[in-house]
């Protein structure tokens, strides 16, 4: 993995080759392995390791995905790294079945945040076994944001799998209606029971600011105390987005109905829509490190002053903050074109900064559509 990143962000061809010889080693030990492994001899004390072997393989895969045919739009689903996901997801079924009676190890924690994500990008539904996030080691404000985006996903899910039918499903579409609803509403209350630290500050940068424009999508910015709080807001914002872009699809299959006026809906769901895309939009160069803030609280009206950065190189381990939220808001149709366009950009970019191939897609017409 590491000589696989170091080469496409160092352009060191070598690196890649030799990253390419070990990984294929490693392919033919993990097969060899997995014949030998059965169900009882999976216990505490490889588990992780088998987890954690696949994850790296998984990542490996979408590390040194390239781009094809810009003209396909199969290419995202048909990634190699998926069948790791799956072979990951059948070991984390056998821990469950057999030994979840052990506390969840950090690994096992994250490889199911991973699944997670990763059953929402390729639309499948996640089994019942999967759904307690307690089970998993998740606690306090993580375990009520677990609650919500597990049940948000299956709710993608049946939405999409209701608007393949064939004929009118007008009371099952609101009853998903009602859903999503109480999802998006327990998403405010989640966001609600942040710390007062956690919370952010509005800037206006002047036009006559002296900064390329791609690392701004407006001249509103948004400034937090620390990184991780802005990647929590940022989460906040884009998952917001997606629970009110799959409203939006619900809506477009309910029953027209006089004492239901599902017009209002759809402008309340737009504008929700609208203010998350742009809140997300103004916390991205904070979480990039775009610009600094000052602030002299000896001045009598709390004089402050942004400083730009533009120039500077973007940390990777900053760009992964961001890239799941950024996943999210590429993937919406509904958002405005030139907003779409600025996500889509942003993640391709940071994608070739993090050497993660497969980001690359969201600006060669072949990015996934949630």
């Amino acid at each position: 993995m590491a000589l696989s990143v170091y080469s496409k962000t160092q352009r060191y061809p070598l690196a890649a080759i030799e990253a390419s010889s070990k990984y294929y080693r490693l392919l033919r030990l993990a097969q060899e392995r997995i014949a030998q492994v059965g169900v009882l001899t999976l216990d505490e004390r490889n588990i992780d390791a088998c987890l954690l072997a696949v994850l790296l393989m998984g990542r490996y895969e979408g590390a040194t995905y390239r781009p094809g045919d810009p003209n396909s739009r199969d290419s995202f689903t048909s990634l190699q790294s998926w069948s790791h996901h799956d072979g990951a997801m059948a070991i984390l079924k056998v821990w469950n079945d057999n030994l979840s009676h052990n506390p969840a190890t950090y690994i096992i924690k994250q490889i199911r945040r991973g699944l997670i994500k990763s059953s929402l990008l390729r639309n499948l539904p996640l089994p019942d076994w999967m759904l307690n996030g307690d089970r998993f080691g998740e606690r306090d404000l993580e375990l009520d944001y677990d609650h919500t985006i597990v049940r948000i996903v299956n709710l993608h899910y049946a939405s999409a799998s209701l608007q393949q039918k064939n004929g009118e499903q007008f009371e099952k579409a609101e009853e998903l209606n009602n859903e999503a609803r109480e999802l998006d509403k327990a998403l405010q209350d989640w966001a609600a029971h942040f710390p007062s630290t956690w919370s952010y500050k509005r800037h206006v940068l002047t036009e006559s600011d002296p900064s390329p424009r791609r690392p701004f999508y407006s001249l509103t910015v948004y400034s937090y105390l620390r990184h991780g709080y802005a990647a929590v807001w940022s989460l906040y914002f884009a998952t917001r987005m997606l629970i009110n872009s799959t409203r939006l699809r619900i809506l477009g299959m309910s029953r027209p109905n006089p004492l239901v006026n599902f017009t209002y809906q759809r402008l309340e769901c737009n504008a929700q829509l609208k203010a998350m895309a742009d809140s997300l939009a103004s916390t991205i160069p904070f979480c990039l490190e775009r610009f600094k803030v000052a602030e002299y609280p000896n001045s009598p009206i709390r004089q402050t002053s942004i400083t730009l950065s533009t120039n500077e190189e973007i940390k990777p381990y900053l760009a992964n903050l961001i890239v799941w939220p950024l996943t999210i808001a590429s993937s919406l149709e509904e958002i405005d074109v030139r907003q779409q366009l600025w996500f889509r950009s942003e993640l391709a970019r940071l994608g070739r900064i993090t050497g993660a191939g497969v980001l690359e897609c969201a600006e060669k017409g072949q990015w996934v559509t949630l």
